[in-house]
């Protein structure tokens, strides 16, 4: 088997003056080697560019929400531009398409994949040619491009990988909305690892069969097949591993396997690349980049933070609730020791055995006290692992345990009080989510620059007695707020196997209560003077029809947490409600929602 240019064999004649002659012509202007490296250098500054982008957006927010709070607002053709974009951000996929093929459930977020996929397909593959006469006129540029493209994706995979990133400080998008990006860059450089190692398989068969490849991978540069084959393998594994179905099977395992697999495939890609076209640089900028980042979270978000309680354990107190659940109480002593926002997340790890290498996240249902001491409060659905583990060691009573907490993390990257209305949706334990902003609302009620002027909290919930749960905030809410806040609870008894009625609209009439619950039990009505909150039994919401017929504030931010459906509704209706801003009815629709999917 032999493959010949101008009359030369492309093995036999390799030494000849004429191959050399040729093979300068092989790599002459763009076909060139060393010239490869400008593509990824494109795909480079597109990343660059779309975090620009996400920059400015942030900074916008953040003016905006301060300019509304001390009484201007502008640029009402500027959010009619922005409520556009968000009639097709918003918008979801069926929960069932979106788990089967992987996709992401915003189609706002598949467009900017879809668009970044079709980039990097383009500089991969429209420059010609993909292959040289023959091997010996050097590397396929191809392989090359694809190959160095993988390098210019590698910052990006690694820095949003972390909890603490560079571009979620700088975009205000937290880590668990970046992560599908995270997978998406994963796939890509899968993808592309492909492309640049077929053609080094490819065109050394082609000119001499096997016998040729393997003399190739004996010879003096044979460890550039070694290491690169490992890389592969490795991030096959990292891409496979990651899968939903995988993830499933054993969370723990799953997260403990990926950052040892991730620094074994960073190590040996540094090896596969070093000394080739500067392509080291890539990983060097990576490495202070994830270096940095991990300082800051030890520095600032764990009990490595330099102050009085580095180091020093908490008692966490695990009680059960009501519906199979249970809550962790920790106590705080001050916000010095932690702060956080509604609707974020932390981490914790309890030393329980095998359990203590653990760390698993938890919504904070709790705000902190302005001054003194703070409950932090979380309530947990147990299901395999971790916290199914923690629900069998609680006896009658409760049990304490220590713990080491990481955090906070996430919340939402706007000023709740720089909206007028604020509609929360949540069902289940999602309420861990929504119940802080009107516990944080309270606290700043008082303050003149706070915009919130009505608050709808809405909980889907199974059974009644789940009220319990959050009882005694509601009540207090409720007695700082007032007419401020309205409360809706739609109770739907699918654990009694009823079927519960759809709302739509609503003036619908339906089996309704105004109760506070203190006294009531199943199948009773416990009817109350106060009017804390308003109970639907046998009822579910139909979300987008619910929140069609919303009276929106000037500024309404919707804060949805619960089932990956229920989010979708949400979704599916922050879209629809676009329109009133297009119209001029309101300035702006805000959504907001929390993935449990960490």
């Amino acid at each position: 088997m032999t493959v010949t240019f101008e009359g030369l064999d492309c093995i036999a004649d390799m030494g000849s003056t004429e191959y050399k002659a040729l093979a300068s012509v092989s790599q002459a202007g763009r076909h060139a080697w060393a010239y490869q490296a400008n593509y990824a250098y494109y795909v480079l500054y597109y990343g660059a560019v779309l975090t620009f982008c996400a920059i400015v957006k942030y900074v916008w927010y953040r003016f905006d929400d301060w300019s509304y709070r001390n009484g201007d607002s502008r640029g009402s053709l500027l959010k009619r531009g922005i409520a556009l974009t968000r009639v097709v951000g918003y918008r979801r996929f069926p929960v069932m398409l979106s788990r089967v093929t992987g996709l992401p459930a915003s189609f706002g977020t598949l467009v900017v994949m879809g668009a970044s996929t079709l980039f990097v397909l383009c500089v991969c593959f429209i420059p010609h040619f993909y292959y040289r006469a023959c091997r010996g006129f050097g590397s396929p540029p191809l392989a090359v491009r694809a190959g160095l493209q993988v390098m210019a994706l590698t910052p990006y995979l690694i820095i949003i990988s972390g909890k603490t990133n560079f571009i979620s400080f700088v975009t205000g998008v937290s880590y668990e909305k970046l992560n599908v990006f995270h997978q998406a860059l994963g796939w890509g450089s899968l993808f592309l690892s492909f492309v640049h190692t077929i053609p080094f398989l490819v065109q050394p068969v082609r000119e001499g069969g096997a016998a040729r490849l393997k003399e190739l991978w004996d010879g003096d540069n044979n460890y550039l097949y070694v290491n690169g084959l490992v890389a592969l393998v490795l991030l096959f594994c990292l891409c496979f591993l990651s899968t939903r179905f995988s993830r499933s099977l054993c969370y723990e395992v799953w997260w403990h396997s990926h950052w040892v697999i991730g620094l074994a495939y960073f190590a040996i890609l540094t090896w596969h690349v070093y000394g080739l076209l500067d392509a080291e640089q890539y990983m060097w900028g990576t490495l202070g980049f994830w270096g940095f980042q991990m300082l800051y979270r030890a520095l600032v978000k764990t009990t490595f933070k330099p102050n009085l309680y580095a180091f020093k354990s908490k008692k966490a107190a695990l009680n059960r609730i009501t519906n199979g659940c249970y809550e962790i109480v920790v106590n705080i002593d001050s916000r010095y020791e932690l702060d956080w926002m509604p609707g974020q997340h932390i981490f914790i790890r309890f030393m329980l055995g095998i359990h203590t290498l653990d760390n698993h996240p938890f919504s904070i249902m709790t705000v902190p006290e302005k001054r003194g001491e703070t409950q932090l409060k979380l309530i947990v659905k147990p299901h395999r692992g971790l916290t199914r583990k923690l629900y069998n060691l609680i006896d009658d009573k409760s049990t304490e345990l220590d713990c080491y907490i990481d955090g906070p993390y996430g919340g939402m990257c706007r000023d709740p009080l720089a909206f007028d209305k604020l509609v929360l949706m949540s069902t289940g334990t999602g309420v861990t989510v929504t119940l802080p902003f009107v516990q944080y609302v309270a606290q700043h009620m008082s303050n003149k620059s706070c915009r919130v002027r009505e608050i709808e909290f809405n909980w889907v919930v199974t059974s009644q007695d789940t009220v319990e749960w959050i009882q005694r905030e509601l009540e207090s809410a409720k007695e700082s707020l007032r007419d401020v806040l309205r409360i809706n609870i739609f109770v739907t008894n699918s654990r009694d196997g009823a079927i519960p009625q759809s709302i739509g609209s609503r003036k619908t009439p339906v089996d309704s209560e105004t109760s506070s619950v203190s006294n009531s039990s199943k199948g009773e009505k416990a009817v109350h003077t106060d009017q804390l909150w308003q109970i639907y039994n046998n009822c579910k919401p139909n979300v987008p029809e619910f929140l069609s017929q919303i009276d929106l504030g000037s500024k309404t931010a919707v804060v949805c947490a619960g089932t990956a459906s229920f989010q979708g509704d949400c979704g599916n209706a922050c879209a629809q409600l676009q329109r009133r801003v297009l119209k001029g009815e309101c300035d702006e629709v805000y959504l907001h929602t929390e993935n449990f999917g960490w």
